[in-house]
């Protein structure tokens, strides 16, 4: 009779537990995900900011705008980027003058669109405004990247920095699975003893009386 009592409330409260689990999962992954979002965009702005600002200098003290084009090209190509995150430099609000991959560079951005949740630019608007500007972007092809622009001043270039926009969910996702690691074997240890001190305070009551 006891195993029977303990069984049914176990079920019990495991079925509340898994619905409050089925119910909570969609709504932390959305946090995780906009926390996510906003730290990858942060990271992107830094990035630009700080190549806007190398290159910056390096006009103002002078040097040549093709031979700073060309040490960038080579920074660029010999720092640790991939198709997932990378900076470029871009010209006249829509072409590539700068990329990791070389073949990349011409490429005509025209067409793109720019997001930051409060308005939409194009890709080429956002640049030729000469003021940072940071979202999603959306290619004609529809892929889409976290991006933040940086103008720099001294020329019609901007520098801009891309992350792969589906990195965010992969993260978010990453971390729930950690998170369920951890607690979900908590929930499932604290349902048992739950059910047992319910069951044995149930027993007691049946005995005394």
């Amino acid at each position: 009779m006891t195993q029977f009592s303990f069984l049914r409330v176990f079920c019990t409260f495991f079925i509340i537990t898994s619905f409050v689990v089925v119910a909570a999962i969609p709504l932390l992954h959305n946090q995780l995900y906009h926390a996510l979002f906003k730290l990858n965009l942060d990271k992107n702005r830094e990035q630009a900011e700080r190549l806007a600002t190398l290159v910056s200098i390096e006009l103002e003290r002078g040097e040549d705008s093709a031979k700073v084009l060309s040490d960038v090209q080579n920074m660029l190509e010999n720092t640790l980027q991939s198709s997932e995150h990378f900076a470029c430099i871009i010209e006249h609000e829509n072409k590539v003058i700068a990329h990791p991959k070389p073949s990349n560079i011409n490429k005509d951005t025209t067409g793109w669109t720019m997001n930051n949740g409060v308005e939409v630019k194009t890709f080429t608007q956002s640049a030729g405004e000469g003021v940072p500007f940071g979202g999603i972007q959306t290619r004609n092809d529809g892929s889409q990247d976290i991006n933040y622009q940086i103008p720099i001043s001294t020329k019609p270039w901007a520098v801009s920095v891309h992350t792969k926009l589906d990195i965010v969910d992969q993260q978010a996702t990453k971390i729930l699975l950690q998170i369920g690691l951890i607690v979900l074997p908590s929930l499932l240890f604290i349902t048992v003893i739950s059910a047992l001190l319910v069951t044995r305070q149930k027993f007691k009551k049946s005995v005394s009386i």
